[in-house]
């Protein structure tokens, strides 16, 4: 990973202090091996590079701290993301309900939203997609989970009903989808 915007970092602090409260979120922060000059501890620019080991080393705390091992938890981690921001950098989408116009504005503003590698789309017929996610280096599965919750989720919120996704190929640096809905 090369470098992760933060507003993925602040989406992973709100979730832990919107889910396991105050307490929680300073539990998460003492447990985390930086100092008080880390940027944890300076106002968080949700378009700004952060250094991906600030990424990992935060999936790590929350896997075994609060998920109890249980990877499928970053999935709902996206998914609350998704219900978080949607309306923020997409509502032009939510109100036509247009899933592909979405996932089409989400690879231009990934590079934005994202960083972490690019996204690319094409279009089988309005109703499924393949989606290419290339991290550029090797990726934790919590990276995946995370995005797969927040695009499925966004594409729900775009009107799509009965979302599917299935990995088509997916190896230590890229993982490509077939995503179909109705």
């Amino acid at each position: 990973m090369s470098g992760i915007k933060g507003i993925v970092l602040l989406g992973r602090l709100n979730y832990v202090e919107e889910n396991f409260d105050k307490d929680g979120l300073k539990n998460l922060l003492d447990k985390l091996n930086v100092g008080k000059e880390s940027p944890l501890f300076q106002p968080i620019i949700i378009s700004k590079d952060y250094p991906e080991n600030l990424l990992t080393e935060i999936d790590e705390i929350l896997l075994k701290h609060f998920f109890n091992n249980d990877l499928q938890k970053f999935y709902q981690l996206g998914v609350w993301h998704a219900q978080h921001i949607m309306s923020t950098y997409f509502q032009v989408y939510i109100d036509e309900q247009s899933p592909g116009g979405f996932l089409n504005q989400m690879v231009r503003l990934r590079p934005y939203l994202v960083g972490l590698g690019e996204l690319s789309v094409s279009e089988i017929d309005p109703h499924e997609f393949y989606l290419l996610i290339n991290y550029g280096q090797k990726y934790p599965e919590s990276v995946r989970l995370s995005e797969l919750g927040f695009i499925e989720e966004g594409l729900r919120l775009c009107g799509a009903k009965d979302v599917k996704s299935k990995i088509e190929e997916k190896d230590d640096i890229s993982v490509e989808y077939k995503l179909n809905w109705k």
